[in-house]
């Protein structure tokens, strides 16, 4: 009997824990129901609507600024330096005096070039009187000579006379004109003399160095008594009234620039608008083409000399065309890149044809203004798909 009772009591205590058992299991499935299933939550991602606009397509560069204008002053003549007048920082004038050479030895040449002419012109001189004095004596031998070929035509004097008079004038005729030849030669000598000394007179000219602008002297590379030469810089003075950003432009983007394009640059922190105000002809030793934006003093507020300046050049505008956030654009290698557009909650990935990006938007034909399209995601793109449902942030 107690054996019975024992087997029963074990039964009933296995029955209630199966009792517990199950209505635990079904406790547990009640909250899984209610708990949110694993993989069906919408993914969190940010979009950006598709709009209708005008794109400028840019190229970016990055400038320099520098002043408008520098002149790196030298000497056309090799000579001594005397003086030096100015040092760097300071402020010149234009026509301002900034270095003299030693002239002595060009003075010498004036001074002797002078001596020439005075010499030419005391024999000119002297010169002329004897044309006067010939000129004289040939009329008095022509009317000698006349006379006597009279007399010998009536006999009255011997041929032999009438010759020799008749030399006589012709001996003055050739010293009369052997005299005004020298005379004009004097003159030519006179003239190409005088020439000689007005062009060693400019070249005294370059034995002063002048400034040629308004502006400041910012580097001395000369001190008194250092030999000046053709080429050599002595000091570079710069005209800081305007600024020019000047860039290289690469031979890939030669087809696409030219001057008068608008140019957009960052200053004193907002953007601004100028113009390509110049390309040089010749490319440079990077074999790059050196273009110039030239600034008035509004335009350059918060731009320093030396300063780096972003600067883009506006080669052309597509208009009337849909325009996207650059980051909305996925590659896929050896296919057309697509976007994703988000429709009802729910993504679809759509193929787009790029005609054109600038900064951080680009052109695409596919997509319609007013879609809505993924621009980032927080879980990686890896993780998004078409079909699945998706949860927009701002």
């Amino acid at each position: 009997m107690k054996k019975i009772i024992r087997i029963l009591l074990i039964l009933l205590i296995a029955a209630g824990l199966l009792a517990g058992g199950r209505a635990l299991v079904k406790h547990k499935q009640a909250a899984l129901r209610k708990s949110p299933r694993y993989g069906m939550r919408p993914v969190p991602v940010q979009a950006a609507t598709a709009a209708t606009g005008s794109l400028p397509v840019r190229i970016a560069y990055l400038a320099v600024a520098e002043p408008a204008n520098a002149a790196n002053i030298s000497s056309r003549v090799t000579a001594a330096i005397e003086r030096v007048l100015c040092d760097e920082g300071d402020p010149v004038k234009k026509g301002q005096t900034l270095i003299t050479l030693d002239r002595r030895e060009t003075r010498k040449a004036i001074q002797a070039v002078a001596s020439q002419i005075a010499e030419a012109r005391a024999e000119l001189s002297a010169n002329e009187a004897a044309i006067k004095s010939l000129a004289a004596s040939l009329a008095y031998w022509r009317r000698e000579a006349e006379r006597d070929r009279v007399l010998a035509e009536k006999k009255d004097i011997p041929g032999s006379r009438a010759e020799g008079t008749a030399d006589r004038a012709n001996e003055y005729q050739g010293k009369l004109a052997a005299a005004k030849d020298k005379s004009r030669a004097l003159r030519h000598l006179i003239d190409s003399l005088g020439h000689r000394k007005a062009g060693t007179g400019t070249r005294l000219t370059y034995y002063t160095l002048k400034s040629p602008y308004d502006g400041i002297v910012t580097r001395r590379l000369a001190d008194p008594g250092d030999l000046a030469a053709p080429g050599k810089t002595l000091l570079v003075v710069e005209d800081r009234s305007r600024v020019k950003l000047a860039f290289d432009i690469p031979q890939q983007d030669l087809d696409r620039i030219r001057e008068g394009l608008p140019v957009t640059y960052a200053g004193n922190g907002k953007d601004r608008k100028a113009r390509l105000s110049h390309i040089y002809p010749a490319l440079n030793t990077a074999r790059m083409l050196r273009a110039e934006v030239y600034l008035d003093p509004e335009e350059a507020k918060g731009i320093s000399f030396g300063q780096y300046v972003p600067l883009s050049v506006i080669t052309r505008e597509i208009r009337n065309v849909t325009i996207l956030p650059n980051s909305a654009i996925i590659e896929n290698p050896g296919r057309k890149p697509y976007v994703f557009v988000i429709k009802d909650g729910r993504l679809t990935a759509r193929p787009v044809t790029l005609l054109a990006s600038s900064g951080d938007d680009v052109a695409v034909r596919g997509v319609r203004a007013g879609e809505r399209v993924v621009t980032s995601t927080f879980l990686g793109w890896a993780n998004l798909s078409a079909g699945i449902r998706v949860e927009v942030r701002e």
